[in-house]
């Protein structure tokens, strides 16, 4: 019975917005993953399916982690397809309005370039719960249906419907295969981390030299609008084979001396020496309850005094987003994706309308330019593992001087590629657009270990799919104003070559001011753990902006935190 003398205090009913906010954390909130014994051994082979609440599994291979340097490269090679997308402008367009030069089958490709990031950024979270294997099986299914549905709309000749069916929903899977591999290979590979994003991601661009040569001899044995039916089943049939290898490494998984986060594994097994943790609570509990160590306490001072990839690994999701760094990092990589993002749209086009090139020869320029994509996301990874190993720098700083040279590679020849197109000088602008497009897909390769490097291996599927929505943003908001401002300057009479020039000019601007932002990206773990916001160049501190109402010693700071 209940005490009548106590009063009973009813908690305020909730608003809807805070019901919105709730929901809202507790999906960007990635929560203490738990594995079952049943699950574990299972996952020892290569072939496994959790299929009605049950593991099947055929026993015939054991699993390797190398295996899934081919299973992500085969889900990468499917969807890369979409950077072939401009070898099909010319003949949607003239199925549909009967002129090549319509201008409105590219559009499809911006649109599927939106929700790409889009639906990256939403599933991230759902992907680190779920696992690799979930998040390619969701993907294929959404890429063979748009499929369908642009096979459909093209045979009534709809461009609304090939937007629905390619743009909608083969661009929700495409994101969705996209992050789903990039994110196992972190975790599995933290020796490797550049290698295994140039590899992963190397897929794609590889996809758009194969299939940048496939479509139009499929259209010549087929149609247009079969063409979706043939690549959806090809396609859908190899990432349904390839999701069966993905997965996560169990908890314990370490290789060379490191754990999935990076961590030596000593160092990692120190933290838990103080206290008994029960396997019933998760690790934000039992962090709430336990005495932190002296060492721990000294890092709260000084951040240098721990190893960063300790402080890494305790960045909640929410405070890996919300942080300067992620934000700037964000602003940079959405001007250094703009202009490749916009020449890959339109560069079999630009080659036939500007220089008098046939289709073929287009496509060939397309598939050549695939192959500096592919090399890019490749070889870009691997030099950051070069410098990390070989300088001994920080590995944040290492992937970061890639960007350095890819904003000033990009700035030179955005500047020079207008008086290119002005001469006539094809033969340059195809060689410096190989340039560019080399650092494109470099930027593309190294994001995913910049991103582990920075914020941890259980955030990488949500930061990875957070920061492709600037990606996705070129391709919308730059690709579509873009192809806006084209046509509406050919209504007007200008001619292709200054209606392209003029607008070039305005994305070197664009560039050059994100292009900024790279510098304000700190990779030092003292300014980044120390409260506030601090900024170091070459090792001496120029900013230093504290928190209010901050103990100014260091005495004061250890008690304050104990």
């Amino acid at each position: 019975m209940t005490d009548p003398s106590v009063q009973q205090v009813t908690p305020p009913a909730k608003s809807c917005g805070d019901k919105i906010t709730g929901v809202l954390v507790k999906h960007w909130t990635v929560p203490d993953k738990h594995r079952s014994d049943e699950q574990d051994e299972a996952e020892r082979y290569l072939f496994t399916a959790y299929v009605f609440g049950k593991y099947m599994t055929l026993r015939w291979v054991k699993f390797n982690r190398w295996y899934l340097f081919f299973a992500s490269f085969m889900v990468q090679f499917c969807i890369g397809s979409l950077y072939s997308w401009s070898v099909l402008n010319n003949p949607i367009d003239f199925l549909i309005y009967g002129d090549k030069t319509k201008g409105m089958a590219v559009n499809a490709f911006y649109i599927a370039v939106g929700v790409f990031g889009t639906s990256t950024a939403i599933m991230g979270p759902w992907i680190e719960r779920n696992g690799p294997r979930a998040g390619v099986m969701l993907g294929a299914t959404s890429f063979l249906i748009g499929c369908v549905i642009s096979c459909i709309s093209l045979h009534a000749e709809s461009i609304v419907g090939l937007y629905v069916g390619y743009g909608l929903f083969c661009g929700f899977g495409s994101g969705l295969c996209y992050i789903s591999p990039v994110s196992a290979l972190q975790k599995w590979f933290p020796d490797y981390r550049g290698a295994a994003a140039g590899f992963a991601v190397g897929g794609y661009g590889a996809g758009s030299v194969v299939w940048g040569k496939a479509y139009l001899p499929i259209i010549d044995a087929t149609s247009v609008p079969d063409l979706f039916i043939v690549i959806g089943c090809v396609m859908a049939f190899i990432l349904y084979c390839c999701a069966v290898c993905l997965r996560n490494p169990h908890f314990d998984f370490h290789v060379g001396g490191l754990n999935m986060h990076g961590e030596a594994v000593r160092e990692a097994q120190e933290s838990f020496q103080r206290g008994e943790k029960l396997s019933v609570m998760s690790a934000h509990e039992f962090e709430s309850i336990r005495t932190p160590t002296a060492r721990e306490m000294e890092a709260m001072v000084d951040p240098n005094s721990q190893d960063t990839n300790s402080q890494v690994k305790k960045m909640t999701l929410i405070q890996a987003i919300t942080s300067p760094d992620f934000i700037f990092l964000y602003i940079m990589f959405f001007g250094n994706q703009l202009y490749g993002l916009i020449v890959l749209s339109k560069l079999s086009t630009m080659c036939t309308t500007l220089f008098g090139k046939t289709a073929d020869q287009g496509a060939d320029i397309v598939s050549i330019n695939g192959v500096f994509n592919c090399v890019g996301r490749l070889l870009f990874p691997l030099i950051s593992d070069v410098i990390v190993r070989k300088f001994n720098v920080e590995h944040a700083f290492g992937r970061k001087c890639l960007f350095y040279y890819g904003l000033a590679s990009q700035i030179t020849v955005i500047a020079i590629v207008p008086t290119l197109i002005k001469n006539e000088s094809y033969s340059a602008f195809v060689a410096l657009v190989f340039i560019l497009t080399l650092s494109y897909g470099g930027g593309f390769g190294t994001i995913p270990c910049f991103l582990t490097d920075m914020f941890g291996a259980f955030n990488i599927g949500a930061m990875h799919g957070f920061i492709l929505t600037a990606w996705s943003l070129g391709g919308v908001a730059g690709g579509l104003t873009f192809n806006a401002k084209y046509n509406a300057a050919i209504k007007d009479g200008t001619t292709p070559v200054d209606a392209y020039v003029d607008s070039i000019y305005k994305i070197l601007i664009v560039v050059c001011i994100t292009g900024i932002f790279i510098f304000m990206v700190r990779t030092n773990p003292r300014d980044r753990f120390e409260k506030g916001y601090h900024y170091s160049l070459f090792g001496k501190r120029v900013i230093s902006i504290k928190p209010k109402d901050t103990p100014t010693n260091k005495e004061d700071l250890l008690q304050s935190e104990a």
